[in-house]
């Protein structure tokens, strides 16, 4: 069993345990273990953003204890807003000399060793279609998802900023614009993916609180044209995509029906981690994923499509 130095972030312990969970089944299903690294912190993203050197200093930290504590050159996680964070100090980090020795410079007042930006910070669903590869994981399906509809939503941060993430740059990498990799594998699973056109729109969670109505608009847009493309479920690779899409759903079709009375059920659809499906197909019962950890009633609408 290969070890992999593994970021799980703040929300995969805490509202989205059901998607380290499943994360680290699937990882282990494929010969792989996601072992956290110890003692890491927050990405900063929301926190310490903006303050200049200081919200380089946070990621980067996660990214040298993966080289301290396994001499390793990449660092895998699930979390998309995580990912974004720690290539984003990478990618600074790399090209201006100023701002790495500010950074280490703060490190050393931590009493933490330098770090040089050579470590890579890697999605999880990228690491599993390089590393694990489609046709591995078709191979290694015991209860294909035949005849489920899954709208894969990547999100925005997933490939973009490109200046950040290497997309469009990087051939190991999924297209910036048209990412392809969840699509993919969730065929492998057996699943049959739908198109509906925002698949890499924003979800509005960083609107979430100084203005809830653009990003519920933003949301109830993604839901309802996934399900009038005739999607059983929403897969998503983001803790914060799902909580719009998956935890905030119920305020969402609320919203909808104040703005347009009988529009708000266009919006009600399950939605679900693909690490979820993935574990599925490969064996794991719904149990070992969490199903029920989501808001959308997924647990209940696949046990139909799937088990009935």
């Amino acid at each position: 069993m290969k070890r992999v130095p593994y970021y799980p972030g703040c929300a995969l312990l805490t509202v989205d345990v059901a998607y380290d969970e499943s994360s680290k089944r699937v990882a282990q299903r494929l010969g792989t273990e996601l072992v956290d690294i110890e003692d890491y912190n927050c990405c900063g993203i929301g926190e310490l953003k903006s303050q200049g050197d200081a919200g380089l200093m946070l990621p980067a930290r996660n990214l040298m204890l993966a080289k301290q504590q396994f001499q390793a050159q990449e660092l895998v996680m699930s979390c998309s807003v995580c990912y974004h964070e720690l290539s984003r100090a990478n990618a600074y980090i790399r090209k201006n000399a100023r701002q790495k020795a500010r950074v280490n410079e703060l490190l050393q007042k931590g009493g933490e060793p330098p770090y040089e930006g050579d470590v890579e910070a890697r999605h999880f669903l990228e690491y599993l279609y390089n590393e694990h590869g489609v046709e591995a994981i078709r191979a290694k399906v015991t209860r294909p998802l035949n005849g489920l509809k899954v709208a894969p939503y990547y999100g925005c941060l997933y490939t973009r900023p490109s200046q950040f993430t290497g997309s469009g740059r990087e051939s190991r990498l999924d297209h910036p614009e048209r990412p392809r990799f969840m699509h993919e594998i969730l065929e492998a699973c057996g699943a049959e993916t739908v198109a509906y056109g925002n698949e890499t729109s924003c979800c509005g969670g960083r609107n979430l609180i100084q203005d809830e109505e653009t990003s519920f608009r933003l949301i109830y847009d993604t839901l309802s044209k996934a399900k009038a493309a005739g999607a059983d479920v929403v897969a998503l690779i983001c803790p914060k995509c799902a909580g719009g899409l998956d935890i905030m759903q119920e305020q969402v079709i609320k919203a909808a029906e104040k703005r347009e009375p009988g529009s708000g059920e266009r919006a009600r659809i399950p939605v679900v981690y693909v690490t979820q499906l993935i574990g599925l197909a490969l064996g794991e019962t719904a149990k070992d994923v969490r199903l029920r950890d989501m808001e959308t009633n997924a647990a209940a609408v696949l046990a139909a499509k799937l088990w009935k």
